[in-house]
């Protein structure tokens, strides 16, 4: 039985405990017995009255029943020194017994004892439950120390001596945890300023925490639990947005707040706002001192710049070009522009911008444009293959030798002059691949237009080209795209062909080895090393010969050879011997590679064993 279903019973128990405890207590036994002498002896003592008037036999009763009156009292004493005393001491001690072994009974004995009893048992019950309390504390404390991923200090109240420490803890701070029982949180705190506390690590390392302390009352002692956070990366985040504050506080870059809408109306400005613009008011609508003809494309680059924000796309804070603010003297100078934007409380987006005076580039800048057009009709004019995509438009110009390179006799017979027109040119399977690279330079996704294309001659032939391109002005201008093709056919059949002779060479069962114009081997493949026991290693850069055994003679080898050099090739049966000795009969076939010039490049021969 739970003790739940022995609390429930309790009342009852206890009624039925006291008049059992009444009736084992011997005094209605007593007054029974005491009631009888006293009436046996009063019966007695009229007998003797009538029947005898000796004054003897009356003392002698009288005597008689004070002896028979204090033998009952002292039976009465030592039943009930018995009942009340001694046996309810030996249940006492038995009921202690039964309930150190852990068998809850109910106590049984008079009012007195019952009482002690009930104390005890109260007690007991007490203490199981403080003890499955303590068990349940135990696996709960033991969870969180040794197998949470908590940080956990154990601190005492009155001197901040560590009492207990979480395994990660204790790797968190470096010490063993004997070692860390000896200290204090004095010992590893480090009295700072900072927004989280100093604590030192074993290695002498600082770390940067945020401290969780909960107070636990026990008996007789005050402690802490102190949850341990790293708070480095975030102390390190302060520091460097300190770091930032104090850099454009001290920066001759003007950096403006304004809420992204319809009027640009500014909420936070720099100190060094009056340097060069024109009003300081807070409430000024940026627009009203940006020059005109910027307003537009300025809002599409904020726009643009708005959407990548955060995003794989955000390469770069700064706008593509420079734009014109007017300055205290009235005229209008050039400034770089770097922008960042974040939602504020209100929903709404928020958008920072540093103005950093550019006015003196803009100069160079036009120059250097200058040159730039006079690059780009170099290019236009020369043998490159080089082609102008204007991003806006769609139109597309070509050089004169890209136009003659495939063919055509001016730009009208090749009659592509927008991108609309560029399948009569490029590939089918390909034009996807050309106007994905140039929408994701156009987008800001890529820094380079850059992929490999197969471009069209007027006479239906395929050449595989190598596109290049970039926006003519570096700086700023990404609307005019120069760009150049580079003809990597022969690379192209190169690398197929090099991976047909790779898969053939692989997938063969013939034993196939190459050699080159003196002889020596160059390459062979794995059913060569299963036929000979050579390894590829073994025979690279050695002569076939490797192979030769005692079976033919030198005017054998001569024939092969002059066959080889007259006809191109030479086939039949010859006796070769492997890596461990043994000789064997094959048939071989060796051709000579030669190229356009009817010269000789590589001999390739094949062959397999015969099984005699």
């Amino acid at each position: 039985m739970s003790l739940y279903h022995i609390n429930l019973l309790m009342p009852k128990v206890r009624c039925m405990r006291q008049g059992r405890v009444f009736l084992a207590s011997g005094l209605l036994r007593r007054a029974i017995a005491i009631l009888v002498i006293f009436i046996a002896m009063s019966i007695f003592s009229l007998y003797f009255i009538f029947s005898n008037d000796s004054v003897n036999s009356i003392m002698y009763l009288y005597f008689s029943t004070f002896i028979i009156v204090l033998l009952a009292l002292f039976l009465d004493i030592f039943l009930y020194i018995k009942n009340n005393i001694i046996l309810p001491i030996a249940n006492t001690k038995i009921f202690i017994d039964k309930l150190a072994a852990k068998e809850i009974i109910a106590p049984v004995s008079n009012l007195d004892f019952y009482y002690i009893n009930n104390s005890i048992y109260e007690f007991f019950t007490s203490w199981v439950c403080a003890e499955n309390s303590l068990k349940y504390y135990i696996e709960y404390y033991s969870l969180l120390f040794d197998k949470s991923d908590i940080k956990i200090l154990f601190i005492d109240a009155k001197d901040g001596s560590i009492m207990d420490a979480s395994r990660y803890a204790v790797d968190f701070y470096g010490y063993s945890k004997g070692e860390l029982l000896t200290m204090s949180i004095f010992d590893i705190q480090i009295d700072d300023k900072s927004s989280y506390k100093k604590h030192k690590l074993s290695n002498g390392d600082i770390k940067f925490v945020e401290v969780i302390s909960t107070p636990v009352s026990l008996y007789f002692n005050d402690s802490y639990f102190m949850i341990i956070l790293d708070a480095t990366k975030a102390q390190e985040k302060i520091e460097g947005l300190n770091s930032e504050i104090s850099m454009i506080e001290n920066n001759p870059a003007i950096v403006l707040k304004f809420v992204y809408a319809d009027e640009w109306i500014v909420t936070g400005l720099s100190s060094n706002i009056n340097l060069l613009i024109q009003n300081n008011d807070k409430n000024l609508d940026l627009k009203s001192i940006c020059h005109s003809d910027d307003i537009g494309p300025l809002s599409l680059e904020i726009e643009r710049k708005i959407k990548l924000e955060n995003s794989i796309y955000d390469t770069k804070k700064e706008l593509d070009r420079s734009y014109r603010f007017k300055l205290v003297s009235g005229e209008y100078g050039w400034f770089r522009i770097f922008v960042s934007s974040s939602k504020n409380i209100n929903g709404e987006i928020e958008v920072t911008m540093f103005l950093l005076d550019n006015t003196n580039q803009e100069i160079l800048r036009e120059i250097l444009i200058s040159k730039l057009k006079r690059h780009e009709s170099r290019i236009l004019s020369s043998n490159l293959l080089g082609f102008e995509y204007f991003a806006s438009s769609g139109v597309l110009k070509f050089s004169v030798d890209f136009v003659e390179y495939l063919g055509y006799k001016n730009s009208i017979d090749m009659g592509v002059g927008s991108i609309e027109d560029i399948y009569k040119i490029v590939y089918r399977d390909d034009i996807d691949i050309f106007i994905d690279e140039l929408d994701r330079y156009i987008d800001g996704s890529s820094r380079l237009v850059e992929c490999n294309v197969r471009l069209l001659k007027k006479d239906g032939k395929q050449i595989y080209a190598k596109i290049k391109a970039k926006a003519l002005d570096t700086l700023n201008d990404s609307d005019e795209i120069i760009g150049t093709a580079i003809d990597i056919s022969d690379h192209q059949r190169y690398v197929v062909q090099n991976a047909l002779t790779n898969a053939i060479m692989s997938s063969s069962i013939n034993g196939i080895l190459i050699c080159d114009v003196n002889g020596d081997i160059l390459d062979v493949n794995d059913s060569f090393t299963k036929i000979t026991g050579y390894s590829k290693e073994d025979v690279i850069g050695k002569k076939p010969k490797v192979l030769r055994s005692d079976k033919h003679d030198n005017v054998f080898y001569a024939k092969m050879w002059s066959d080889i050099k007259h006809f191109g090739s030479w086939s039949g049966k010859i006796y070769n011997k492997n890596r461990a000795g043994e000789v064997y009969l094959e048939h071989l076939v060796i051709t000579a590679i030669k190229d356009e010039h009817d010269i000789i490049q590589r001999y390739i021969a094949s062959f397999y064993k015969i099984m005699e």
